[in-house]
């Protein structure tokens, strides 16, 4: 028994070895993109979203949780190589969401209230993270300021532990194949966000309440309506 047990982990030990290296030579390729881009934007919500969609859709037998874990890390890392001034200002409820998404790679600015994630985006800060229990002020705020975006919604699976968090940030999300659209609308009891599965252009049909489509993000096909 104890040579069989020492015989596994030796093999486990070498897959480690195996998926080191493999991470390493992602981090070069990465590196080899900076050159590519000439200055391009290097955060994509929209690829990052459908390369964990496309791995977890590959690997059935694995968590999906287990998938975007291990990827959002990765990811994050190359983002952070390809940009290391990146702040993200965050909500304080959103704190949780924020550790698991980027990973104490990039600079976090804690906000204790919407007003704060404003003044930080105003001042410079690159990307937002704003939980779905503020999405009623916020969307009244994206409504009225065309100069920011709904790119994103994180985590990409239902959690009991991490709520469901919205990303903002100045360029619109990259297209990807599954999309939902992003609509704040002014309601009669105040603003309000509304999904819509696929890509829509303004003015949206059938909406006539003061509106803007604040955001076209990427939607896994099991969670079109976050």
């Amino acid at each position: 028994m104890t040579d069989h047990l020492n015989d596994l982990r030796a093999t486990i030990n070498r897959l480690d070895d195996d998926i080191l290296a493999l991470v390493r030579r992602r981090m070069t390729l990465a590196g080899d993109i900076i050159a590519a881009k000439q200055g391009g934007v290097a955060y994509r919500p929209g690829r990052e979203a459908a390369v964990i969609e496309r791995l977890a859709a590959a690997a059935p037998d694995l968590p999906r949780q287990l998938v975007a874990n291990v990827w959002r890390q990765l990811m994050t890392a190359s983002t952070a190589l390809q940009d290391n001034s990146l702040e993200v200002a965050v909500h304080a409820q959103a704190m949780a969401v924020a550790g698991w998404h980027f990973g104490g790679l990039v600079t976090i600015r804690e906000c204790a209230d919407l007003d704060a994630v404003r003044s930080q985006l105003d001042a410079g800060v690159g990307l937002a993270l704003v939980p779905e229990s503020c999405e009623a002020e916020m969307a009244s705020w994206l409504l009225a300021d065309t100069g920011y975006h709904l790119i994103a919604s994180t985590p990409p699976y239902r959690s009991d532990s991490l709520p469901l968090t919205w990303m903002i940030g100045r360029d619109p999300a990259d297209p990807v194949e599954s999309e939902m659209t992003l609509v704040a609308r002014q309601g009669d009891d105040g603003a309000v966000l509304d999904r819509m599965p696929g890509r829509i252009e303004a003015p949206v049909a059938g909406i006539t309440d003061k509106h803007r489509v604040v955001g076209v993000i990427a939607a896994p096909p099991d969670q079109e309506q976050p």
